[in-house]
């Protein structure tokens, strides 16, 4: 007998007996599909432990409250893609506790289970319930997902609980004219001949790992699939083993099936949970810079009459690596031009709203000149939008810094955006900035450590650098505000918010020259830069973290 403190996943596939009756062999297949492409590697990417499986529902034990509510939403967002074709809808109930199991004879007890496997019973179809002892455990990414549901009285529970339910996501109707322009991978189940179960384990973690990673970015869809009809790109795994030494390799195939990469990763079993770490990251960092090097090579190719909008769109988005002025003026370009082919194309509208509000904030007034008359007609349709695409919601926390919208009305969007987007890289790195302009550097490094875990290797990891060099400037940790803003300019030097945090952070250090030497670099390239124009172009609120920021800046020597 075993007895541990656990989180607690209990899932459930609503109308399981009628779904059967109705098709058997569809059902069998979408069962099939759910537990190898979807449920296990999911699980098995958080360090889940299936320790019950009862056909249509499974009972799941993590380490970390975090990992088991991760791995719930994740499911369920996938499942709420819709089925393949020939097969059923499956949808979930799924209830998650943090308290006491206890392990016997391959079965699970325990007021952790109890209390897990009521919240699913009592929860709505497609929603994930969590107890308060669970929602106590989520950082500030993950909390605004979830709304307070009341105590509830659970049968055979002797005390009631607080429960907090995944809020329900708002219906939109579709847009006319709104596409995707979002590229398409298969990413393969990992394949071994190993019979262990830690091998099995390893290579589903490893499947759900890079499933997930490629899927965080708003301009790759990434589906864990035995088959990759009508995707862009295919990605291909082995996992080999011998004792306990293991190799991974990895091919990515482009149109045609033409190889574009092949890599090999060699790690230890002895030591799987890290490797398992280190390698999925690794891998979906080469594959994402893989494959928009090669999307940027083939839309340089094209004349400005072969591009469609979606090329465009893409073609912005790339342009974001660097943020100098040369890279906003190229984004706000690409991204007009594609608005133009499709003015409700999610993807162009949000780089459009995004580099317009950037440029602003960083002081490019050059660069959004010509696009001043086309902002009120991007908010417009971007409206409608908000719902469907969260980051949306940043042409609204914009538009209101610009007229003065208060810290309360700020803070709900951005937890409306983390409602509807607490795994989406690029939503949570502006939701870092938002919060730095709040003054608030907790929250905004909550969300900026798992930007940059998710997108670190795409074009957006320049602008998570920069929100991470001023949060920790804002929370006093200044040679971690000097070790990013370095990491920033190894990308960049025309991102010129990176030398502001440099002179500010070594000025608080009492690092005169090096703060005056980042100054003196800094108004090279934006010479009329003062202390207040810094602070009204994004309006910064009047905290005490944000005065260490400005403080810093007047100690460094920047005018008034």
């Amino acid at each position: 007998m075993k007895r541990h403190l656990a989180a607690v996943l209990v899932a459930d596939i609503c109308d399981y007996s009628r779904l059967m009756g109705e098709d058997s062999e569809a059902m069998l297949r979408a069962l099939r599909r759910l537990r190898a492409e979807l449920f296990g590697p999911s699980v098995a990417s958080r360090r889940g432990r299936i320790v019950k499986n009862m056909g249509d529902g499974w009972i799941v034990l993590f380490g970390s409250a975090v990992d088991a509510v991760e791995s719930a939403m994740q499911v369920q967002d996938r499942l709420a893609t819709g089925a393949q074709p020939g097969e059923p809808e499956i949808v979930m109930r799924v209830g998650v506790h943090l308290g006491d199991v206890v392990e016997e004879d391959a079965d699970v007890f325990g007021d952790g289970v109890n209390v897990a496997a009521r919240l699913e019973a009592a929860t709505k179809p497609g929603s994930v319930a969590i107890s308060e002892a669970v929602f106590g455990s989520l950082d500030g990414t993950l909390r605004p997902s979830f709304d307070e549901a009341g105590v509830w009285e659970l049968k055979n529970i002797a005390r009631p609980v607080q429960v907090w339910v995944r809020g329900d996501q708002a219906e939109v109707q579709t847009v006319a004219g709104e596409t995707s322009s979002k590229l398409t991978i298969a990413v393969r189940p990992v394949t071994t001949s190993d019979d262990r179960d830690e091998v099995r384990e390893l290579a589903d973690a490893i499947t759900g790992d890079v499933s997930a990673y490629l899927g965080a970015t708003m301009w790759l869809n990434a589906t864990t699939a035995e088959t990759s009809t009508g995707t862009d790109y295919v990605l291909l795994m082995g996992l080999r083993s011998r004792g306990n030494k293991l190799r991974l390799e990895t091919q990515l195939l482009g149109a045609g099936d033409t190889t574009i990469r092949k890599d090999k990763f060699d790690g230890d079993l002895s030591d799987a949970f890290d490797w398992q770490d280190s390698v999925g990251e690794e891998i979906s960092g080469l594959i994402m810079r893989t494959v928009f090097d090669a999307e940027l090579v083939r839309l340089e190719g094209l004349n400005s009459a072969e591009m469609t909008a979606n090329d465009f769109a893409l073609r912005a988005m790339l342009a974001f690596e660097t943020l100098d002025p040369i890279a906003m003026a190229a984004a706000l370009k690409f991204a007009s031009a594609a608005l133009e082919k499709g003015p409700s194309l999610p993807d162009a509208l949000a780089v459009a709203l995004l580099a317009y509000s950037s440029s602003v904030s960083v002081g490019f007034s050059g660069v959004i000149e010509p696009y001043k008359k086309s902002l009120q007609g991007w908010l417009s349709a971007a409206e409608p939008l908000k719902n469907r695409y969260p980051v949306m919601n940043f042409g609204a926390t914009f538009d209101g810094q610009v007229k003065g919208m208060d810290a309360a009305e700020h803070r709900r969007i951005i937890e409306k955006i983390l409602r509807g987007a607490s795994l989406d890289f690029v939503s949570l790195a502006f939701c870092g900035w938002s919060y730095v302009f709040l003054g608030m550097p907790e929250p905004a490094l909550d969300c900026l450590h798992r930007a940059l875990k998710l997108g670190g290797n795409t074009p957006w990891r320049l602008i998570i650098l920069g929100a991470m060099g001023i949060a920790n400037l804002q929370a006093g940790h200044y040679e971690k505000s000097i070790h990013y803003a370095s990491k920033g300019l190894e990308i960049s030097t025309g991102y010129t918010p990176l030398y502001r945090q440099l002179a500010a952070a070594h000025a608080q250090l009492g690092q005169m020259d090096e703060a005056k030497a980042a100054l003196d670099t800094l108004l090279e390239q934006m010479p009329s830069d003062t202390v207040s124009q810094v602070q009204k172009r994004s309006n910064y609120a009047d905290t005490p973290e944000t005065r260490r920021y400005f403080d810093g800046l007047r100690l460094a020597g920047l005018p008034e």
